[in-house]
Formats: structure tokens, C-alpha cells, sequence
């Protein structure tokens, strides 16, 4: 598979979002999640502005229609490709959300149906072989309804493997997970149809690059998440996929976190929210530059 370049600014966080803006682990009020929508609008035309410029060619939004009500339907009308998050938030294996897929991709007609996914192979046979099999008939629902499959891979340690690397968690990323993503990887395409996959950052070049030919020995392709990363860290994340072979990313609350965190603190204020939708751009357009230039 070839795949023109894939630039996603990222704003389906459910219901982390509100929770994290607001400090509690509850139900979100009404006052709360209407901020919230805002955010998710204010995210989508941060993203608007920065297509006026040519080096976002490729751009498109991830965003839930839960929390972010009539960004799927701004995201069509302005000729943003959409990608849409099918999977239940919040579990550690794998459900579809809703339960009638089909109704729910032609109501909304998006060019990408997103899966998050826990999946170590040391987990357990019957979990494994559970979450392949829900994954793989939400593939095929997917596809039939002519959505890429988009599937986010978090490859999350066991006990033993973090004792590996004497419980450094950076350690375990960089020496451990890539190969353990791409045995999880090599293990999922067997059974599901995976056209996308987004990941966590794998390592130097060489190691990115395997994980890349991987994908691309079932005609997959790869972009990088941004895992909260700071400017400077996802940045470097985005030389070694850029070199590496990966077409892309999807980036979310590196882009918007603390200019969504200032709209809450004042959600009437105009100047604020101006300056926040400047940021959001100036952010994601920085994102898309250093990995157009590492490409």
C-alpha cells in the first residue's frame, strides 16, 4: 500500500478531556461538557487555519461526535477527511462503540474508522484472541462501509518486561517495545484488516523503519502518535518516523492542551480564545513542517 502523506490533529478524548480540564473522575455537568465542545470546535478551526497554508496538505481531524457534537459535520463541509473512533473509551480490551457500526459509519461518512488497542503479546491467549476477533469484524464493517481501517497500538509493559529495564519506563520504550509492537502487529494482521497503524514511537531509524516494513509486508502503512509528548520530544519522535518511512502522524493534546486549558479558565473571553486558536495553527503547523523536512 502507498499512502500520500497523513497529517491528523487528534481531539477524540473521551472522557479524559473533561476530566483532566475539570479535576474530578465523575460525570462531566452540562456547563462542563458544553466547554468542552467549544474546546473541540475551537481544536477543529485551529486546524482550518493552518490548511490555509500549503504545507498542510494532508491534514485531517480525529474527533468524536460525543464530546465534540458538529465537528464531524464541520470537518465534511469544509473538505476535511474525517477520522472516526469506533471503540468504547476507557477499556482495557477492546469493544466497538456503538454497537450498530454500520449505521453509525453512514451516518457520519468518514474517510477513517479509528480502534484504540491494548495489546502485549504476553498478555493472555484468550484476551488476545478475543480482541482480534472483535477487531477483526469491526475491520471488515469498516471496510465494507468504505472506511480506511486506522488502528492506535499501545503496547502498555507487564510487570516482568518493566523488570527488564529495572522499571524505566524510557528504557522499555526505546529497548523493549518496538519489538513487542511489531510481534502484537504481526499477530493482529493474521486476522484483521489493518490499513493504518498508529504508533508509539519505535526506536532509532533502523528499529522504525523494520516496524515500517512490516506494515508494509500487509500493504499497511504507519504514522506516529503523540503520547502528550512535549515540542521538543515529538519533534525528534518525528525526524526518525519521517526518516524511518512513516507517512505521518496523529497528534493531539501536544497541540491543544494548554490553549484549551486557557478557553476553559475563560471561556467567554474573545481575546482568548484568539489567541488560543493562533496557537493551536502555529502548533500543529510547526508539527507538520518538521516532519516534511525530516521526510
Amino acid at each position: 500500500m502507498t499512502h500520500d502523506n497523513l497529517l491528523i490533529l487528534a481531539a477524540d478524548q473521551r472522557p479524559w478531556l473533561t476530566n483532566a480540564l475539570f479535576g474530578h473522575t465523575g460525570v462531566a455537568t452540562a456547563e462542563q461538557r458544553a466547554v468542552t465542545t467549544e474546546a473541540k470546535h475551537l481544536i477543529f478551526e485551529g486546524l482550518l487555519k493552518a490548511t490555509e497554508s500549503d504545507a498542510a496538505t494532508g491534514a485531517a481531524i480525529l474527533v468524536d461526535p460525543e464530546l465534540g457534537p458538529g465537528v464531524p459535520e464541520r470537518a465534511l463541509a469544509h473538505s476535511i477527511p474525517l477520522a472516526l473512533p469506533i471503540e468504547r473509551a476507557g477499556q482495557r480490551l477492546y469493544e466497538t462503540e456503538p454497537e450498530n457500526l454500520r449505521e453509525y459509519l453512514k451516518a457520519f461518512a468518514p474517510r477513517y474508522s479509528k480502534v484504540l488497542v491494548r495489546y502485549n503479546p504476553a498478555d493472555s491467549d484468550d484476551e488476545r484472541a478475543l480482541q482480534r476477533e472483535r477487531l477483526a469484524e469491526a475491520s471488515a464493517i469498516s471496510r465494507d462501509e468504505g472506511c480506511e481501517f486506522l488502528f492506535e497500538l499501545l503496547v502498555p509493559p507487564t510487570d516482568e518486561q518493566l523488570a527488564q529495564v529495572d522499571g524505566d519506563a524510557e528504557r522499555y520504550a526505546w529497548e523493549l517495545r518496538p519489538e513487542l509492537t511489531r510481534q502484537a502487529m504481526a499477530e493482529i494482521a493474521e486476522q484483521v484488516g489493518v490499513d493504518i497503524w498508529k504508533l508509539e514511537h519505535q526506536g532509532d531509524v533502523d528499529s522504525s523503519r523494520q516496524t515500517v516494513e512490516l506494515a508494509r509486508s500487509h500493504r499497511a502503512e504507519c504514522i506516529l502518535l503523540g503520547a502528550g509528548g512535549d515540542t521538543d520530544t515529538v519533534n525528534s519522535w518525528l525526524q526518525i518516523a519521517a526518516q524511518a518511512g512513516f507517512v505521518g502522524f496523529a497528534i493531539g493534546r501536544s497541540i491543544w492542551w494548554e490553549a484549551v486549558q486557557q478557553l476553559a479558565a475563560a471561556p467567554t473571553d474573545s481575546d482568548v480564545r484568539a489567541r488560543s486558536l493562533d496557537t493551536i495553527a502555529a502548533t500543529y503547523a510547526g508539527f507538520v513542517t518538521a516532519f516534511t523536512r525530516a521526510q
